[in-house]
């Protein structure tokens, strides 16, 4: 068995040994290697040990030397967008964030109480905490009439909801008819950071 073995080792030795390759490059200037001559201008390289020993072209090497400048390049443009980047994150942190009412996600209603009393209600929901947090609100009817109300509320987390509700004495000249709105709610954390 051992003497099969050693043999075998001998035959695939010696077929490597003796095997030719060639080597051409195409039309495209993309190079290739092969056991048969497939053009004209393939040339055979010559096999040393387990590897092939070629040598770069000019054109090879002003390749390889142009990638390599390219890549340089890339990398020191990549570190100064990266270095940009980072700079007004430094003043974006220094400077405090305001949070409004662009942060969260609000609803609310409009209710006639009286004559000349309205009502107007909304649930903040989303959005970052704020224990000290002030809304106003106002609505407005078709007539131009008015009416604004100012809630101190809290909002202890972030994905929970917080009501504000406030009475408001109608402002305005006109008659009271016409569908009311509320027009806006303005949100002010007054949190110190």
């Amino acid at each position: 068995m051992k003497k099969l073995l050693f043999i075998s080792v001998l035959v695939l030795l010696s077929t490597t040994a003796n095997a030719k390759i060639y080597k051409w490059v195409d039309e495209n200037g993309s190079i290739h290697f092969s056991d048969k001559p497939y053009s004209q201008d393939a040339k055979e390289v010559n096999v040393q040990g387990t590897g092939i020993s070629v040598q770069k072209s000019e054109a090879v090497l002003k390749a390889e030397k142009d990638r390599e400048e390219k890549r340089q390049k890339e990398m020191l443009r990549q570190k100064e967008t990266t270095k940009t980047k980072l700079e007004p994150a430094k003043d974006k942190s220094e400077v405090e964030k305001v949070i409004t009412e662009a942060d969260y996600r609000i609803s609310s209603s409009v209710g006639k109480l009286g004559a000349d009393i309205m009502s107007i209600s909304g649930r903040i929901s989303s959005g970052p905490r704020c224990k000290d947090m002030s809304v106003t609100s106002t609505a407005t009817n078709d007539n131009g009439l008015k009416a604004t109300i100012t809630d101190n509320v809290s909002k202890t987390n972030s994905f929970g909801s917080t009501t504000f509700e406030g009475n408001a004495k109608v402002s305005g000249s006109a008659e009271d008819y016409g569908f009311w709105k509320v027009d806006s709610v303005i949100v002010r954390c007054n949190d110190e950071k």
